[in-house]
């Protein structure tokens, strides 16, 4: 067989030449393999993109590294459903305060009020010299001009001059320009019910012939009750200009609602001491004992956006603060001072009679 070596036209190896030809080819050989290998672990890489011009990888080494997210919206706030029912049940039991503490001004401190008022008024008064001095002259407005006494319910009230709701915190009123006491016309006396220490609120249980007394600057005269009526809204108030020697007393009834009038009339037991004309004698004007003070609409409104916002204020600083006892120890008294100026003009706007 011939040598391939001769058959390839290569010059045939002698037997020392042969091993270093061995080592040349096995050198040969392992450069071939780790080249390969390096050519195979090299990453391909991809021609720039048109956009970014920015090159990129192999597609396929891409999915090895972690994908770049947009930047997430802001997360929205939501308020948790006890969060809700906290807030609904602390604006719950700031009304309830509030309506409980205008009932409690309404029917207990305005008594305390009325109490004041009435001794302030006795000593301005002086007694029956006093009275005497009013002879012949009227008293400015919310001044006291008479003394009511009635036996029966052991009511005694200095009445003042004037029957707004105003006069009416008082005491009894005196309704402008009616006949004085112990003369021939119509002595109209209006009072509260249920309210200002409620002088009028057992009027309704007077009956025909109870003694009601009553002393002016012409003296002590005394009157015997003749009748009880109840007058509805809109209808004429039988009081005004009269011959006859009447007293009439006038409230709201019912005692809470206070929706109409209550009357009761009573007879001078002897003759008068004087006439009043029929045309100076004083007609009750429209809603008599059943308006209110319109002035005080806007104080009780400023008033009450006063409070509410004083209350507010304090609940807002107790919840930031830790000391919460000291918070509601100076919020307090504002609050109750607040609450107070707004109640009374709210008191003022209510029938003058309640």
């Amino acid at each position: 067989m011939p040598d391939p070596a001769v058959a390839s036209g290569r010059p045939a190896l002698s037997n020392e030449d042969k091993p270093t030809h061995a080592v040349r080819q096995l050198t040969r050989s392992r450069f071939r393999r780790d080249r390969s290998v390096i050519i195979a672990t090299r990453p391909v890489i991809a021609p720039p993109d048109a956009t970014s011009g920015v090159v990129s990888a192999d597609p396929s080494s891409q999915n090895d590294q972690p994908a770049v997210s947009e930047p997430a919206a802001p997360a929205v706030r939501r308020r948790r459903p006890g969060s809700i029912a906290l807030t609904l049940a602390t604006a719950t039991a700031g009304l309830a305060l509030l309506l409980a503490g205008f009932a409690a001004y309404l029917f207990g401190f305005t008594g305390v009020e009325a109490f004041h008022s009435q001794h302030r008024l006795a000593e301005q008064l002086g007694g029956a010299a006093g009275l005497a001095a009013l002879n012949g002259r009227t008293p400015p407005e919310g001044q006291p001009v008479a003394v009511l006494y009635i036996p029966s319910t052991g009511l005694r009230q200095i009445v003042v001059e004037g029957t707004s709701s105003l006069d009416l915190e008082n005491g009894p009123g005196l309704l402008i320009g009616s006949a004085p006491p112990g003369t021939a016309g119509d002595v109209v006396i209006a009072g509260r019910r249920t309210t200002y220490g409620s002088p009028f609120a057992h009027l309704d249980a007077l009956t025909k012939g109870t003694t009601v007394t009553v002393t002016g600057a012409l003296g002590k005269f005394e009157y015997q009750v003749a009748g009880i009526k109840i007058v509805s809204p809109g209808s004429p108030l039988p009081a005004g200009p009269t011959s006859a020697a009447r007293l009439t007393l006038v409230t709201s009834t019912p005692a809470v609602t206070a929706t109409s009038l209550l009357l009761v009339t009573a007879d001078l037991v002897g003759k008068p001491v004087a006439k009043v004309p029929l045309t100076a004698a004083a007609v009750p004007p429209a809603q008599f004992g059943l308006g209110g003070d319109g002035s005080a609409m806007t104080p009780a409104i400023l008033w009450g956006e006063a409070l509410i916002g004083v209350m507010l204020l304090a609940w807002f600083l107790s919840r930031r603060s830790k000391k919460t006892w000291l918070i509601y120890g100076i919020t307090t008294p504002v609050v109750i001072a607040t609450a107070i100026l707004c109640f009374a003009n709210v008191a003022a706007l209510l029938p003058a009679t309640l």
